[in-house]
């Protein structure tokens, strides 16, 4: 069969800011990529109270030193302020006592700054899950710290480029901010406080009717809608709903507030995981959920609220006819929107690919605007929907799903590891048959103080 021809237009790149002081400060970036040379973060975190764990019992002393060392070069390069370039560095039993081991190092790194820890420094050993999980249930959920876990493989090179990843992802998890766009690339958030919330449902494996399913909620913290803090509950096994929405909200208005002192106007709610057979439910229960959120707070508060729903999974794909429009992989380019033949007749909603591919076909993603009191224009949801695509914390490029969206499926699936006694090597798909009463009080909860921060980077 021959290919549907369509209509499909192309918006245009935004302005994306580092710190001033970079050699480009601002600047908009050729094919949806870019790279950290002379470019310092938006604002670098205080690092000083911070250790090391080494779990790879193969990795020389001396290839760790000169790690640390290229990792701290990298950091101050990139405008983090590291007051302590010698964390104190232990070695430990991957197979160990984790729980005894992270709290021993998050001892060490208070008595060396004699201050509060801040971070924990991980070396792993190439294995898989079992200890990454681990470390991330205990720093996430019973101390509180947050932890950058290393593969040893990294260490001996200690590349530029692979150092310049984990200074964007640890200055964020320390509450820096990497990038931003402009107030005014994006008026709707910066002219009127405005929050941005993105949601996700996550389920168990195919045939796991046993292990819940989790529910995470993100929501920015700042008029840049660059800064996230976020919201984690566990609900019964293939719920659709978010079944704790309203207090879920209410805690990140009450973070948003304390942020900037301000309630927000405007709300802007991305979903995600959600089936198209279920788009009226969830809609009209969690727009309902969101209301009383705010009327819990103060009956006269009454923002106003749009609610779109993201998809990835769905099996429409696109490509330019004229192999001048396309990028080097032969996908469309960044910003192309389709929104006139393929979508619904009278409903309010478009596709959107707004990264370049790395490899393969690009796959767009489809939002699907349900409810509207903002009355958005097809063009200004669409803009502001690209533009914030160029702002997700741990890349240099534009990602293919906005990032609140993203973020909350990140903290989704960090959720999974907060699960205690869980055998990550166990390949059954069928989990010990608990009641789901026991399956649910299984998860761990996230330190109050971590979800304040982007801990899940």
């Amino acid at each position: 069969p021959e290919m549907a021809v369509i209509n499909a237009r192309v918006l245009p790149t935004p302005k994306i800011s580092y710190h001033p002081s970079s050699q480009e400060a601002t600047f908009a970036p050729a094919g949806g990529a870019w790279n950290l040379r002379g470019k310092k973060v938006a604002q670098g975190a205080n690092l000083g109270s911070w250790s090391v764990v080494n779990f790879a019992g193969n990795v020389p002393p001396p290839a760790i030193n000169n790690f640390i060392r290229e990792l701290c070069r990298t950091f101050i390069d990139t405008g983090l302020n590291v007051v302590n370039r010698q964390p104190p560095i232990m070695n430990a039993d991957p197979n160990g006592n984790i729980d005894r081991t992270l709290k021993e190092a998050w001892l060490k790194a208070g008595n060396a700054a004699k201050a509060n820890p801040q971070l924990i420094l991980c070396i792993l050993p190439n294995t898989g899950t079992q200890l990454y999980a681990e470390i991330k249930r205990i720093s996430d959920t019973v101390i509180g710290v947050a932890t950058q876990c290393v593969q040893s493989k990294h260490i001996a090179d200690a590349k530029k480029q692979y150092c310049a990843n984990v200074c964007l992802k640890v200055n964020v998890k320390l509450g820096g901010m990497n990038l931003f766009l402009s107030p005014e690339q994006i008026p709707f958030i910066s002219q009127v406080p405005t929050i941005v919330f993105g949601a996700d449902v996550t389920h168990p494996a195919p045939g796991d009717m046993n292990r819940p399913s989790v529910a995470a909620l993100c929501a920015s913290m700042d008029a840049r809608a660059s800064r996230y803090a976020s919201a984690i509950r566990v609900q019964a096994n293939r719920t659709e709903i978010i079944a704790d929405l309203a207090n879920m909200v209410k805690e990140l208005l009450k973070t948003f507030y304390q942020a900037t002192g301000q309630k927000p106007a405007r709300m802007i709610f991305y979903r995600d995981g959600v089936s198209e057979g279920q788009f009226k439910q969830v809609m009209d229960s969690e727009v309902a959920a969101i209301r009383a959120a705010c009327a819990s707070l103060d009956p006269k508060y009454n923002p106003k609220i749009t609610f779109v729903v993201v998809q990835k999974r769905h099996h429409a794909r696109f490509f330019p006819i004229q192999p001048r429009d396309a990028d080097r992989t032969g996908n469309c380019q960044p910003g192309t929107v389709i929104d006139t033949d393929i979508v619904h007749p009278f409903e309010f909603d478009f596709y959107l690919q707004s990264h370049a591919g790395l490899q393969g076909t690009s796959r767009p993603t489809h939002y699907h605007v349900l409810y509207d009191e903002n009355e958005f224009t097809a063009d200004s949801l669409q803009e502001l929907t690209y533009r914030m695509c160029y702002i997700y914390g741990r890349a240099t490029r534009a990602v293919s799903l906005v990032p609140a969206a993203y973020y909350a499926d990140l903290v989704a699936a960090r959720a999974r590891f907060h699960r205690r006694n869980e055998n990550w090597s166990d390949t059954e798909a069928t989990s010990e048959s608990q009641d789901s009463e026991a399956q649910l009080a299984s998860f761990a909860v996230v330190k109050p103080e971590l979800t304040k921060v982007m801990y899940f980077m």
